[in-house]
């Protein structure tokens, strides 16, 4: 009886996140829940330069698999996820409490947050969102901040450089 009633609420579980995520994608703009895989990040994060206690954020995070490889590989840094999605957020602020890990999430919509600190941001959005964080990101961010926009070029910016890992494209800014 148990497991049924755990089986059920499972799927209770998945059904509600698919129609949340339905609705977020088509009537909210939102990027899908997509993750990247670790040997992809790790060649990301060997492409840019990360400084003794960078600030790194990652927007829209989702599960922070890249702060959470990057933590991995370069502690010492400051590590921001940014999630809007409640059971999201929820999940991953159990995870990293369990892990104890220094990774600090925002339940907040980054385009309300200040980037003005940040020395590494990574996306991993849609077109439409990068866009808007273009004039973002030329406002708030100072000489020197790194971006990393997988899959999805910001309009306003020149790539530094473009690469293909793991048949995805990846675009790296400097401001």
């Amino acid at each position: 009886m148990y497991l049924l009633l755990i089986i059920l609420l499972t799927l209770i579980g998945y059904f509600i996140f698919f129609i949340s995520q339905s609705y977020n994608i088509f009537f909210k703009g939102y990027a899908p829940f997509i993750s990247t895989g670790g040997e992809a990040i790790k060649e990301m994060l060997s492409e840019v330069k990360i400084k003794e206690g960078a600030i790194i954020y990652e927007l829209g995070c989702g599960r922070a698999r890249f702060l959470s490889i990057a933590e991995n590989n370069h502690a010492g840094s400051e590590y921001i996820g940014v999630e809007n999605l409640f059971s999201i957020y929820l999940i991953n602020k159990l995870k990293f409490k369990f892990k104890l890990s220094k990774i600090k999430l925002l339940k907040k919509d980054f385009y309300q947050i200040d980037l003005k600190n940040a020395d590494l941001i990574y996306c991993y959005l849609n077109n439409e969102t990068m866009k808007r964080l273009g004039d973002k990101f030329r406002q708030e961010c100072q000489e020197g901040t790194q971006i990393i926009s997988q899959r999805f070029p910001i309009p306003q910016l020149i790539p530094e450089k473009i690469k293909v890992i793991k048949n995805l494209k990846v675009y790296f800014y400097k401001i």
